[in-house]
């Protein structure tokens, strides 16, 4: 696993597992409601190198806009933005930003042809199945699948 140079291999598990639950107890008793969409924005050295990478990475049906210069969108869910910006000098976050995914599997093969590895599937039985990967410009990413 990518992070596993931080924490051990269960620690890693544990901690995901405890983030999906507690993220579900959350969302049930807090409403975003003030919110009418989210934007996810991750720095890159190269604008047209990232746009390229993550344009294959998400697929050719995926919008994109280019609101001002320096700076793409790409909608990867209903009021979901994921944003590229160009900077100087990237610094790790130490942020992760996972998709969901309706079949792992099929969607780890289908980036494998794209040559973009999407790290091992670690499977936690009825809870979820995820695995963690980085850009080519050390942005930390991750595809996950509920049961």
């Amino acid at each position: 696993m990518l992070f596993n140079s931080l924490q051990g291999k269960g620690a890693v598990v544990r901690r995901f597992a405890l983030g999906f639950v507690a993220s579900f107890a959350f969302a049930s008793a807090v409403s975003a409601e003030p919110f009418q969409e989210v934007t996810v924005g991750v720095p890159v050295p190269s604008l047209a190198e990232a746009e390229a990478w993550y344009a294959k990475f998400l697929g050719p049906d995926t919008e994109v806009l280019r609101p001002v210069p320096g700076i793409v969108e790409f909608k990867v869910a209903p009021g979901v933005w994921f944003q590229v910006f160009e900077v100087d000098d990237t610094q790790p976050s130490g942020a992760i930003v996972r998709f969901m995914v309706e079949d792992m599997a099929a969607t780890q093969k289908a980036r494998t042809a794209l040559k973009i590895d999407t790290g091992e599937a670690v499977e936690i039985p009825e809870v979820v199945t995820y695995s963690e990967f980085a850009d080519p410009f050390g942005n930390a990413l991750g595809l996950y699948q509920m049961p």
